[in-house]
């Protein structure tokens, strides 16, 4: 598809390539309903089968969504315990329990983001500040007078589905960004009434120049609005606002989980969420074929047809003018019955395989093999994202000290202290013996039945003891 160049609302190819990715997941994720409204795309129609046929075949159909549950469990572990705060100077740690005006903590907001790259390879944060006005004689702003207005940094959660464009170069080694578009809600008023409206913020690094100064590069923001008319069908988009920031960088953080190249990647939970399909298809067919096994057929064999209407219940009889002909049921076998269940199930079975592949040890960077089967040396995929996660979080953190214009040096930590889906049994025994030679205390005892999931999450030694 030809893209116009002239348009704000052009994509990237990178975001063309993963769209279709974060479309089928997010479907899945969002249940039964999301899947039945998508109809064909993930339940073709039979050949031959009517439209109504298929329309009931539909709505009988529920979604068995391992993949929530998956997602859920998966970012429940890292984020079991509230994120630690580390030094934090005292103007960003008065932002951490509304991180976003919008009154959620940053644990709160950090699950959010991580849930969401965590689904679809990766997600991002803009660190934004209110507009203010400047004073009319050009008397510089202060900290001071930004905190007797309340205005201070805030953190936006950037959904991979909305920033359609984005472009970098490198720069001393480093990936810089150039230019980031995306879609995001703003207001505007129609009569008495206030419109939301889908609006294109464009952010950018330009050269901006004073009256009487050289020329500096600065962030540029451009805000891009629909006309209500269309022309020859097309939407044209009109530039409504430009302001500039102080800043030498595009305030933006991108968590990866899992990243291929610039802004592409591979979601954890495609493959899991082509398995939800497949039992979503499966399930159906299993649902049509018992309504048809339920249902036994009459059959008439060696009878006269006469056109009749045949009436078959309870005080009613049957009658053909053949002496020999016979009335009998024609029964389902159930073997393609037998075979669907078992389909189901290994595909219930492969899907819980593969969330707790993800929870798995597996060898580090080692350079040594004795190393490598030490699992003490070896991590999770999710403790690896984990960490991921925590450095992008940490990034942010030093853009809000930036737009403060404060030195950080503290930071987030996020528990990484979490065990495998299931517990071995060799390892219980282990801790077991540990115990009973007195090789390690109580205390180390039970968090380790804790962290491998054998005790409440709640559980509270010093109660457990009185």
């Amino acid at each position: 598809m030809k893209k116009d160049p002239s348009s704000p609302a052009t994509t990237s190819d990178a975001y063309d390539y993963m769209l279709p990715s974060w479309q089928k997941v997010q479907t899945v994720l969002d249940g039964t309903r999301a899947m039945r409204a998508v109809g064909k795309t993930y339940l073709p129609q039979h050949a031959e089968e009517s439209n109504a046929a298929y329309k009931e075949r539909l709505a009988k159909c529920t979604l068995f969504n391992l993949t929530k549950v998956t997602l859920q469990s998966w970012v429940g572990r890292p984020f079991s315990d509230p994120i630690q705060q580390n030094d934090l100077p005292e103007p960003i740690e008065a932002i951490m329990e509304d991180v976003d005006l919008l009154g959620n903590s940053v644990h709160t907001f950090s699950q959010a983001v991580f849930s969401d790259g965590l689904a679809k390879s990766f997600s991002h944060v803009y660190v934004d500040f209110p507009r203010v006005h400047r004073d009319p004689d050009g008397t510089p702003r202060t900290l001071a007078d930004d905190a007797a207005e309340n205005l201070r940094p805030y953190w936006v959660h950037i959904r991979p589905e909305q920033l359609f464009f984005a472009d970098a170069e490198i720069i001393d080694g480093k990936e810089v960004l150039r230019e980031i578009r995306f879609w995001e809600e703003g207001e505007e008023r129609d009569g008495f009434a206030t419109v939301t409206v889908t609006q294109i913020r464009r952010v950018y690094m330009g050269l901006v120049a004073a009256e009487g100064e050289e020329p500096m590069e600065k962030g540029i923001v451009e805000i891009y609005r629909p006309e209500k008319k269309k022309t020859r069908g097309k939407v044209r988009w009109v530039k409504v606002e430009t302001y500039t920031f102080d800043f030498d960088e595009i305030p933006l953080v991108t968590f990866y989980a899992d990243r291929c190249e610039f802004m592409k990647g591979v979601p954890p939970l495609e493959d899991l969420a082509d398995l939800n399909i497949a039992h979503w298809q499966s399930t159906s067919d299993q649902r049509a074929i018992l309504t048809v096994a339920r249902f036994p057929m009459l059959a008439l064999s060696g009878g006269v047809d006469d056109d009749k209407a045949l009436t078959i219940g309870p005080y009613k009889w049957l009658w053909s003018p053949d002496p020999q002909a016979k009335f009998y049921y024609v029964e389902h076998e159930g073997k393609a019955i037998k075979a669907g269940a078992e389909d189901l199930s290994a595909l219930e079975e492969q899907m819980a395989e593969y969330g707790a592949e993800f929870l798995r040890k597996k060898p580090g960077n080692m350079t040594a093999t004795a190393r490598a089967l030490d699992s003490a040396e070896a991590t999770s995929q999710l403790q690896d994202v984990t960490l991921r996660f925590m450095h992008a979080l940490n990034r942010i953190v030093d853009l809000t000290a930036k737009w403060l214009k404060i030195e950080n040096n503290g930071d987030l930590a996020i528990s990484t202290d979490f065990g495998p889906e299931e517990l071995n049994a060799a390892d219980l025994q282990t801790l077991i013996n540990a115990r009973k030679m007195r090789d390690i205390s109580r205390k180390a005892f039970l968090d380790e039945l804790k962290r491998r999931g054998l005790l409440a999450d709640d559980f509270d030694e010093e109660k457990d003891a009185q």
